[in-house]
């Protein structure tokens, strides 16, 4: 078997119930993969889940960690990027750190 590079995870740490975040509900740690476009520009898209990644052609671009929140009000846009790394144990932290707890919902591979 072909060792890869990194695997497919996605985590989420919520906000505390006896310390409210101010800002964020919940973070999100999800695997996003490299992707061009018709117009050979490059954006980040999540994999959908852990068959969309084992699929995932690898040489067609890098597979990363991004750390996104969502806010206790409602944006229409949607969680906000706070971050991406190549490293998994270093995005885990980021939203462990951000928020003040661990995990508590995650699937892997």
């Amino acid at each position: 078997m072909v060792s890869l590079p990194n695997k497919f995870y996605r985590g989420v740490v919520y906000s505390d119930p006896d310390f409210k975040h101010p800002n964020f509900r919940f973070l999100l740690v999800d695997t996003v993969k490299e992707v061009q476009d018709e117009y050979g520009e490059w954006y980040l898209d999540i994999f959908h889940d852990a068959t969309d990644f084992l699929m995932h052609d690898h040489a067609l671009g890098n597979v990363f960690y991004g750390v996104y929140g969502s806010y206790w009000i409602d944006i229409p846009k949607g969680p906000i990027k706070l971050c991406e790394t190549s490293d998994l144990n270093e995005a885990i932290h980021v939203a462990q750190e951000i928020m003040g707890s661990i995990i508590v919902d995650k699937t892997y591979d």
